[in-house]
């Protein structure tokens, strides 16, 4: 009884650490498109039972022609409720979920390994620390409840194992379905993960229970995302970010041969070959040390702070240590032979995409390496038995963690506002504010999606506007809502704005630039209405 209520007093103390560091300050980072679409499509559930373009109850929401997985926007939906479309609702989900895995992920090594008690309370620290983690929990990622989904999934898989209990096995399978719902990503993770499983467990699977209830179930979740794949646009956006949509120009394939041969473009540059070189490259970009400790996603800036990778720093050494100290054993336990398979099958979905690296869709990642890194913490406390070495690398990883946290919270937007999207909040008040003003606003398109702030923020009728929903120049990727009542989502020309009384223009700073506006007379009646920094990254002018 003791030991127990020592046990929950751990793990209420370890989610309400998780839940503080994934709750303060949620301003400093703005919303993004997807978030803002989340929120709206959650709110226009509620409010009338349809998406935004009127589709009743859907599981695949259309949004800007992605057509994103939509369980994320139904977990949302109850905090919508409650504290109406705000940032901290749309957010609280993936908050909630992100603080409770340390507690999940504590539960899986034990039914894994009971005896891995120190390991398993090591990794729930870390993972509560853990910069991967922290960054797509403190936003609506739908990729942090798939990595929620994942873990537990494979906890009650574990369960089922141990105790041949039918209910883990099938709650196991609606997870696993249900990953199925909420990030693309997750359709090939999950996957790879349920062979894992099987294969780790072999021994102990019974192959009839195991199709009839999981399989079987499985199969079912899944028909619903084939049926899209095959006859609606669903996989579009498969297409757009698919590395086998990009094959080598024609012209470089021209100049490869004339430098040789065709004999010798076939052997080495053929196209199988590029894409083997491409594939090989973006997957060991994933355990690089510029990704896991310096850069982190240098690919895109909004997906981790400047100057720091997605795990400390004294991180990488424990990596080193957890990864040599498992592999040295005579032979691998389950625990070890598990995490080293998630570890190899986790950069798989992201590199078989475009991007050089992409550490949103490789989120799942984030487990087997912290599992190794709490894995070599332990390892190097059994050999090394000093009291100041641990005192040593507590402060050492407070003091990583304190850093990380300035880069987070000081540095991160203001570092690169654009790329995070700074100012379209302020941009809608303003446009909000001053609406009745004026027959006509145009507000810049030039960072993308700028309708959906605008609905967001607004909280404008999800009735009134699923009358006028118009998706316009849908290409293979996204599509553009172009007006809602007398707003205009399209750069307009400063001279249009000024030859048209009446209008109200909201520009960006790029835009200020290019259009020359700054070299005319009238740049001094601009109003800066997002400023950060040493810019502000939207303007406002007005012609009444």
């Amino acid at each position: 009884m003791i030991f127990n209520n020592k046990k929950y007093i751990l793990y209420i103390s370890i989610f309400i650490l998780s839940f503080l560091i994934r709750s303060l300050y949620l301003q400093t980072t703005p919303l993004l498109w997807d978030e803002a679409a989340l929120g709206y499509n959650a709110f226009s559930i509620l409010k009338t039972g349809r998406d935004e373009y009127g589709k009743f109850l859907p599981i695949i929401f259309k949004s800007f022609g992605d057509y994103k997985p939509g369980l994320y926007v139904y977990l949302c939906i109850p905090f919508v409720f409650l504290f109406g479309l705000t940032e901290f609702a749309v957010r609280l989900p993936s908050i909630i979920l992100g603080s409770l895995l340390p507690i999940i992920l504590y539960l899986l090594i034990k039914e894994i390994n009971p005896k891995a008690h120190k390991t398993a309370i090591i990794s729930m620290i870390v993972l509560a620390l853990n910069p991967y983690n922290i960054h797509f929990s403190r936003g609506a990622w739908e990729t942090n409840i798939l990595t929620f989904q994942l873990v537990f999934a494979s906890y009650l898989f574990f369960k089922y194992i141990n105790l041949q209990k039918i209910k883990y096995l099938l709650i196991s399978a609606l997870i696993f379905g249900l990953s199925l719902y909420t990030y693309q990503a997750g359709k090939m993770i999950s996957l790879l993960l349920i062979f894992v499983l099987f294969l780790v467990n072999l021994k102990k699977i019974n192959l009839n229970k195991i199709f009839i209830f999981f399989i079987l179930p499985l199969g079912l979740f899944s028909l619903p995302i084939a049926w899209g794949l095959l006859f609606n646009n669903n996989s579009n956006r498969l297409k757009v970010v698919s590395l086998f949509s990009y094959p080598r120009s024609k012209i470089e394939t021209q100049t490869i041969i004339s430098e040789t041969n065709h004999f010798d473009y076939q052997i080495f540059h053929s196209q199988p070959v590029f894409f083997v070189r491409n594939f090989l490259t973006r997957y060991f970009n994933h355990y690089s040390p510029r990704f896991l400790v310096f850069d982190g996603d240098w690919q895109n800036t909004r997906h981790s702070p400047p100057y720091i990778g997605v795990i400390l720093y004294p991180s990488l050494i424990f990596l080193v240590i957890g990864l040599f100290g498992s592999l040295s054993c005579i032979k691998l336990d389950k625990l070890n032979l598990f995490f080293l398979l998630w570890l190899l099958i986790a950069p798989l979905p992201s590199a078989l995409t475009r991007d050089s690296v992409q550490s949103v869709r490789s989120m799942s990642l984030s487990i087997p390496l912290v599992y190794f890194i709490s894995y070599g913490i332990f390892y190097f406390f059994e050999k090394f038995h000093y009291l100041f070495l641990k005192i040593f690398i507590v402060s050492l990883y407070l003091l990583s963690f304190v850093y990380y946290s300035d880069l987070y919270l000081n540095h991160m937007v203001t570092n690169s506002p654009i790329d995070f999207l700074y100012g379209y909040k302020n941009a809608i008040n303003y446009v909000s504010t001053h609406k009745q003003n004026f027959d006509n606003i145009y507000i810049t398109d030039y960072y993308g999606q700028p309708y959906i702030f605008y609905l967001f923020y607004t909280k404008y009728s999800p009735i009134k506007y699923q009358q006028q929903a118009k998706l316009e120049d849908a290409t293979l990727d996204t599509g553009k809502i172009k007006i809602i009542d007398n707003v205009h989502f399209q750069t307009a020309h400063f001279d249009f704005i000024k030859d048209h009384p009446g209008t109200l223009g909201i520009f960006s700073q790029e835009e200020i630039y290019r259009q020359g506006i700054d070299k005319k007379p009238e740049y001094n009646q601009l109003n800066s209405i997002s400023p950060i920094g040493n810019i502000s990254t939207f303007y406002a002018y007005e012609n009444p």
